[in-house]
């Protein structure tokens, strides 16, 4: 190597480098729920828009994102953006889920929604928590179709209780490389989480197109009810309640028999 071949030969070599940094910096943090806590307290967008993580237990099956605002991350109406309500609601729960399920399993965020209900203001939060049940059903459902799709709602709160808003995320777990996938996966047969929201929604609109004065009420019941299996039966109850639609009719549009109210 000449002495002008040099300069350009290191100066590859320090990007290289520098392109691992993030890489380096992940897998070290990842060591420790507190380790993991500080240096995401530190990335520029989270640290930027208010977000801190207040909370990760030991075992990484709890966590707590306060969100906090000043006047350089507040909207004109002095209450948080809609993207940093969003961002609040992404990026945890799939690392906390990876954290559970160990080193041999992998985790990100398909796709997510969120309903925004009332103003963001001062001190809102988000507490995360995967469950035992959770966990099982993951592994289960990994081992028998060859990863997971897992739904997940997130509530941010106002510390007086006030309900900000509802995020319905679904994360894609599988095995670190891949895996391998069934060819009919069993999963797949079952509506949850986002699918079975918008379905509940599509219930409503098929039953009352013609009748707005229903529809846009029980629309707007249905969103603010967390969990997308509760907004179903809320749904379905209120259709043979204020429809001439029977069991049988829901049945047939493959309305799963679990929604609908007991006989």
């Amino acid at each position: 190597m000449n002495l002008l071949q040099a300069p350009s030969s290191i100066l590859r070599s320090a990007q290289k480098s520098a392109t691992r940094i993030p890489q380096n910096l992940t897998a070290w943090a990842m060591r420790s729920p507190e380790r993991l806590r500080r240096t995401m307290n530190l990335w520029p967008p989270l640290a930027g828009s208010g977000i801190r993580i207040t909370h990760i237990s030991e075992d990484w099956r709890t966590a707590r994102i306060d969100l906090n605002l000043a006047v350089w991350n507040a909207n004109m109406h002095g209450a948080a953006f809609g993207g940093t309500l969003y961002a609040t609601t992404d990026f945890l729960v799939g690392t906390v889920l990876a954290r559970v399920l160990g080193k041999d399993f992998e985790v990100w965020t398909r796709t997510g929604t969120f309903q925004y209900l009332a103003p963001g203001r001062d001190g809102a939060y988000l507490e995360v928590e995967i469950t035992h049940e959770l966990e099982n059903w993951v592994r289960e459902t990994i081992a028998e179709d060859g990863y997971c799709n897992v739904p997940f709602t997130a509530v941010i709160k106002n510390r007086d209780g006030s309900v900000v808003g509802i995020g319905q995320q679904s994360l894609h777990a599988r095995p670190r490389g891949g895996g391998k996938r069934t060819a009919a996966p069993q999963q797949a047969t079952h509506a949850s989480g986002i699918v079975l929201e918008s379905l509940a929604t599509t219930l409503i609109w098929h039953v009352f197109k013609d009748q707005p004065e229903i529809s846009t009420v029980l629309m707007s019941e249905q969103r603010r009810i967390p969990d997308p299996r509760e907004q179903m039966r809320h749904v379905c109850e209120q259709v043979l309640k204020q429809s001439d639609r029977t069991r049988e009719d829901l049945l047939a549009l493959d309305i799963p028999e679990e929604y609908l109210p007991a006989v």
